[in-house]
Formats: structure tokens, sequence, C-alpha cells
């Protein structure tokens, strides 16, 4: 819900060119930030991510 969100406030407020999204990583924090399943949700928040991506 926060994803669509962020997305559609950019889409409103800014010139196409300026339009960013930024999405920081839930985990892996030590190895570089990487956006990837983990142990507790799985895919779940790749799942979300793509879900919110999938209509813009």
């Amino acid at each position: 819900m926060w994803l669509k969100f962020a997305i559609q406030k950019s889409l409103d407020r800014f010139d196409e060119d300026k339009q960013l999204v930024f999405i920081n990583a839930w985990n892996e924090w030590a190895e570089g930030n990487h956006l990837e399943p983990d142990l507790k949700w799985g895919h779940q928040y790749l799942q979300a991510t793509q879900k919110a991506l999938i209509k813009y």
C-alpha cells in the first residue's frame, strides 16, 4: 500500500523526467541492501512490490 501511494505521489507531483521512487532493502543490510526473499516472509515483500509496480 505504501509503495502504491509513493508511486502515485511521484506521478502527481513531478514532471515525467523527475518521477522517482527509491526502495531501500528490508533485509541483507550487511551484504549490500538487496531486495530478496527472507526466511520469515518468503517472497511476500517481493510479490507486493511487483503488484504495486504492475499498474505503472
